[in-house]
């Protein structure tokens, strides 16, 4: 199977990794690619297009022209910016490593809605300003409350044995698991939503003024999914009026955000720039997982051959 990687040469991918994968008989080389004529150049005759982050070269129009082709895999979870619909239509395999993450995504998840529960930020920044005491005006407690989870997957799934310690009760919605909860009553019921669906056209804007108009008047909003799943404006409009309580966003719907960007000014609104993947573990994991995917699909197409 000729693997192709168009994010980076040969230096980006430890050494170890690389020799995996060529030791399993894959014919792999890396360039950089930038456009898609370059990605088209680069790509013929290609069986496996591996990619991590965003690529602008990789086109719906240019696959067209990727006879060779049989899949596209993204390194990680995301396919929002991939020509997913492009690829399906023909008949190209589009992967990624959601297990590489998920564990990552969901401490995070969980880390960021403790904290705006117990005002962390808040308090810390009291603490320096000379303010000691901080606030007692605390609205949430973590035991005993209600989590609703957006998306079901490995992350999902995740943070629900992650608060299972905390007695919490947890709700989730998704409409590909059978005994899923119905969006609008989740958002009714939880005391804390967090968000854990992909972005595509039906989650695009899921969160919108209608949906955070359900929510309790306390509950608290975790996003660590992508940006435009929330619509930011009706978020922004919720949290000045005290429609809801706080959130904790880890994605943003531009990033980096504006400097003047409405959110800065809030109180009850914690950030972190899109890092919920990264850990400790997140470079062997990372590498390990892509190794290994790419090892498997090439001996599943070779025993479909």
């Amino acid at each position: 199977m000729k693997t192709v990687l168009i994010t980076g040469d040969e230096h980006s991918v430890p050494a170890q990794y690389l020799s995996q994968i060529r030791d399993a008989g894959i014919e792999l080389t890396c360039q950089k690619c930038h456009s898609p004529a370059e990605v088209e150049a680069f790509c013929q005759g290609a069986n496996l297009i591996w990619l991590f982050g965003a690529n602008p070269g990789l086109t719906g129009e240019m696959l067209k022209r990727l006879p060779c082709c049989k899949g596209i895999f993204r390194s990680g979870s995301g396919l929002d910016t991939l020509p997913t619909a492009e690829a399906e239509k023909l008949g190209i395999e589009v992967l990624n490593t959601p297990e590489s993450i998920a564990e990552s995504v969901a401490e995070h998840a969980v880390a960021m809605l403790f904290a705006l529960i117990r005002r962390i930020p808040q308090n810390d920044r009291a603490v320096r300003n000379g303010k000691w005491g901080g606030s007692k005006e605390m609205n949430w407690h973590i035991s005993g409350r209600t989590l609703g989870v957006v998306g079901y997957g490995r992350i999902g799934r995740n943070v629900e044995r992650m608060v299972s310690g905390f007695r919490m009760t947890v709700l989730h919605h998704d409409p590909f698991q059978p005994d899923s909860m119905e969006l609008n009553e989740l958002l009714k019921q939880s005391d804390y939503v967090s968000l854990h669906c992909p972005l595509t056209p039906e989650t695009r804007g899921l969160i919108d003024a209608r949906r955070l108009a359900l929510m309790k008047p306390h509950a608290l909003l975790v996003n660590t999914s992508r940006g435009p799943v929330v619509d930011e404006e009706a978020l922004v409009a919720a949290l000045k009026k005290h429609e809801i309580g706080g959130a904790a966003l880890d994605v943003l719907c531009e990033e980096p955000p504006p400097k003047d960007h409405p959110l800065f000014g809030l109180e009850n609104v914690i950030l972190s720039p899109h890092i919920a993947a990264f850990s400790a573990d997140f470079e062997k994991n990372f590498w390990s997982c892509s190794a290994r995917k790419i090892i498997d699909t090439a001996r599943r197409w070779e025993k479909k051959a």
